[in-house]
């Protein structure tokens, strides 16, 4: 099955499933806000890197379900195929799997904000590497058209040259219609192997609704940090439930 195929039959298990990251998408950053209950959030699409000195890495398509299982708690699950350029040799495999449950145990109010804990898991594809599990808290304050999200967690990566770390970030969103925004994030990732560098890095980005049910989010950034990195990402969203609404 080659990659056109592949994201055909993601599209249609997609549109197949009934109703809501990353997340969070298109930003690195994630929010605590869960997908409603028994709705569903379902994102396809791209996500590109470019260090700069003729590596790149790219993820197409990846998938991501987000299913609110309960109010206030969402599980997810997401796929990716990695089509890698070092040196100009392309490589394609399976990218690895993510699985994680969010929990929001405080409701946001006019003095104070929402926060939920994400703990996921990464399995990875190559073999010999170790699950890597993903602690982080999340948190988020809106007023008006503006939202405010980030916090942060720690990595717990045993694999052989590898090291725990830590990612740390902040966004910023407004609303300029009805499900369609534009925001800007930073975030730090201090370096999961030994020896490595830090990263710092910005996007920018937005979610323009389209319909009622449907959305197409993408985000562009670079490290400053740790590299010059250049990074995209877009995806199409289909949002299907027993209610609408982002």
């Amino acid at each position: 099955m080659n990659l056109a195929q592949v994201f055909c039959f993601g599209a249609l298990v997609a549109l197949g499933m009934a109703r809501a990251a990353v997340a969070g998408p298109p930003f690195v950053t994630d929010d605590p806000v869960p997908t409603d209950y028994r709705n569903w959030e379902i994102y396809t699409g791209l996500q590109y890197e470019n260090d700069g000195s003729g590596n790149t890495a790219a993820s197409l398509p990846f998938a991501e379900f987000n299913y609110g299982a309960l109010p206030n708690v969402q599980v997810s699950a997401s796929f990716e195929l990695n089509d890698l350029d070092h040196g100009g040799a392309p490589l394609d495999g399976y990218g690895g799997t993510e699985f994680g449950i969010k929990t929001r145990f405080v409701q946001e109010t006019s003095d104070r904000p929402q926060i939920s804990f994400y703990p996921s898991v990464t399995i990875p594809e190559v073999a010999g590497q170790h699950a890597v599990p993903f602690l982080p808290l999340w948190m988020q304050k809106s007023w008006g058209p503006w939202s405010a999200f980030g916090g942060g967690g720690v990595y717990l990566n045993s694999s052989p040259g590898m090291r725990n770390s830590t990612f740390a970030g902040a966004a910023l969103e407004r609303s300029i219609s009805a499900g369609t925004t534009v925001g800007a994030e930073l975030y730090h990732q201090s370096s999961d192997t030994i020896g490595g560098s830090d990263t710092t890095a910005f996007n920018v980005g937005m979610i323009a609704q389209v319909g009622q049910l449907h959305a197409i989010l993408f985000s562009v950034g670079r490290a400053f940090q740790g590299g010059d990195t250049f990074s995209a990402y877009a995806s199409y969203e289909f949002a299907l439930g027993p209610r609408s609404g982002r």
